[in-house]
């Protein structure tokens, strides 16, 4: 039977909707390789105990799409015996055999090989047959096309603009083991028994789920001509071109060499949603040929940088952030797929070492960084334990404070309402935005020349409803960070500023917020930039969106509610900001993120 996208029940609710959607659309035109997210391995998320059941798969991969994993590293065992590309590194040997030894005992299974006989016996959680091959215990029915089963259940459940969202898959490719020496390495893939065309991965990815995949070919082709592809869809579709470089010819046809597609023009306006590189590739599978007829798989690291990042065991960073002080230049700050090396993780779980994990992915992303997990949490896969998961995914949200967006707290239709559908950056929040009433004055971030870290202040304050193209200094614009790093940015700025323009240590919440050009005035649930006549682009009648949202999101399951959940997060959160040892510290300044 194919495996299908199937959480955990107590994973789907809508809560969290609209801080997602709200970052993922702020986020929307930043072409993709400068946008952070949360990396995960698939072999330490839901193997770490080295059994590889195929219900047990089903449940923690499809917890971790549930909780907001968008990049997964997968590593996939070539069977010469079973011409299968299968998840566990030992080769399940062909024609096994159930035995029954009597109705009142659990069946077993045997298999004759060449040095002798191997065992089998159920599952725990499952009725399935985990058969003993050295130190694992393996399904003989859990393979490539499982996976690809799942995600493709997944992605049809998720097809709405609500709730769509770009994933990433970087493959680790080996050659599995053989049976009979399990725990030793596995043999050379001699060519003749390498995967014929229709077993490569390329194939079978392009077979199952070719119709959602953005290519190798599909970038060249938008590259070697941006009047015809990236430059013409809808404006709001189109990428920032100051994070790239732009080529003209003679014949006014634009180009780039190094430029990559926004979220927005591969979800909405090309409509897809995966992006597939090859990872590490054994020495054992070295005569097979990445690249014939391969139009779905990016070359080995080419969504990857990774960048070595040292952390103390309190979660600051002492090394590796990617903000930089001296330069704004966005040609000096090589953030282009920044990918952590690894997060240290505990073998014993403690509050302590719960909070100090969560903290480091917060400055990771603050930092410009996807946060990778190569290691299992606290000896808990995902589908046994899916909460620690949960935090970690949910630290990577970079914009809003805790608790934030609040919702007003009167009647919106009332002369007298709270009318909190603004946004401000907080300095006494470290960074973090929180909403505020559209009519209280304060001043506001001015991108300069349209660069993404250069920033400056607006002379006068104003409310948020009175903002026009006057707000804000000469060759600067009224703005609003689109990134983590972006937002690191803008935050320094105004730390370095006089107190009397920008006073982070004031009371007073006037002096030590400003604007940022983020809104929900059209509609509650729904936050746009844009000043104050922006509209909400997902529905015609604004009564409906809150509705939607819930119910796709719950459908879905991609958006979740922490707040039952992260009990201990909350105090945490509290801790902090009473207690200055737990600030968490990037190079030498402070920074605190969301959620934690």
């Amino acid at each position: 039977m194919s495996l299908k996208f199937n959480p955990d029940d107590s994973l789907l609710n809508a809560t969290w909707a609209t801080v997602l959607l709200s970052e993922r659309d702020v986020a929307g035109q930043v072409p993709i390789n400068f946008v952070t997210t949360s990396a995960i391995s698939l072999r330490a998320a839901c193997f770490g105990d080295n059994k590889f059941g195929r219900t047990a798969a089903e449940k923690c991969l499809s917890n971790l799409l549930a909780v907001g994993y968008r990049r997964f590293n997968i590593d996939l065992y070539w069977s010469t015996e079973l011409r299968q590309w299968i998840l566990c590194p030992v080769s399940v040997p062909s024609g096994l055999h159930v035995v029954t030894v009597s109705p009142d005992v659990t069946p077993t299974a045997t298999a004759s090989v060449a040095q002798g006989t191997i065992t089998a016996e159920p599952d725990d959680s499952s009725d399935e047959l985990l058969y003993d091959l050295g130190s694992y215990k393996c399904s003989d029915r859990l393979d490539l096309q499982d996976l690809l089963a799942i995600f493709k259940d997944y992605l049809q459940y998720t097809d709405t603009d609500l709730v769509v969202y770009t994933r990433y898959l970087s493959l680790n490719l080996h050659a599995a083991a053989d049976p009979t020496s399990a725990n030793e390495p596995p043999s050379l893939v001699t060519s003749g028994q390498l995967p014929a065309v229709t077993e490569q991965v390329s194939y079978i990815l392009n077979d199952r789920l070719g119709s959602y995949i953005y290519g190798p070919s599909d970038l060249l082709e938008d590259r070697r001509d941006l009047n015809t592809s990236w430059y013409a869809v809808d404006e709001s579709y189109k990428p920032i071109t100051e994070y790239f470089t732009v080529e003209e010819d003679p014949n006014g046809v634009q180009s780039t060499p190094d430029g990559w597609p926004s979220a927005k023009f591969i979800q909405l306006a090309a409509d897809r949603r995966l992006l597939i590189e090859y990872g590490l590739v054994d020495p054992q599978l070295s005569e097979y040929d990445l690249f014939a007829e391969n139009d779905v798989i990016f070359s080995p690291g080419y969504l990857t940088s990774t960048i070595p990042a040292a952390a103390a065991d309190d979660g600051s960073l002492d090394s590796g952030c990617l903000y930089d002080p001296d330069s704004t230049d966005i040609s000096n700050v090589n953030a282009s797929w920044a990918i952590s090396d690894h997060i240290p993780v505990p073998h014993n779980f403690s509050d302590e070492s719960l909070r100090s994990i969560s903290d480091l992915v917060v400055n990771l992303t603050a930092c410009g960084m996807t946060s990778t997990l190569n290691n299992t949490l606290f000896n808990d896969t995902a589908d046994e334990n899916p909460v620690p998961y949960r935090n970690l995914t949910l630290s990577s949200s970079w914009a809003w404070a805790l608790g934030q967006p609040a919702a007003p707290t009167s009647d919106l239709d009332s002369a007298e309402s709270d009318d909190t559908r603004c946004a401000v950056m907080d300095l006494t929040l470290n960074g973090q935005w929180r909403t505020a009433n559209c009519s209280e004055t304060h001043r506001a971030a001015c991108r300069v020349d349209n660069q993404p870290f250069r920033w400056a202040l607006s002379s006068e304050s104003f409310a948020y409803k009175d903002a026009d193209d006057e707000v804000c200094p000469p060759s600067t614009e009224f703005s609003v960070p689109r990134t983590g790093l972006e937002n690191t940015y803008l935050f320094r700025h105004l730390l370095s500023l006089s107190n009397d323009l920008i006073d982070p240590s004031s009371s007073n919440p006037l002096k030590n917020a400003i604007w940022v050009n983020f809104n929900s005035i059209d509609t509650e649930t729904c936050w746009v930039t844009g000043g104050p006549d922006a509209t909400c682009p997902y529905t015609a009648d604004p009564d409906q969106l809150e509705r939607r949202t819930v119910l796709v999101a719950a459908i879905a399951g991609i958006v979740i509610c922490i707040i039952a959940a992260l009990t201990l997060f909350v105090k945490c959160n509290a801790n902090r900001r009473n207690s200055r040892r737990n600030r968490r510290v990037i190079q030498g300044w402070e920074y605190e993120g969301v959620p934690s």
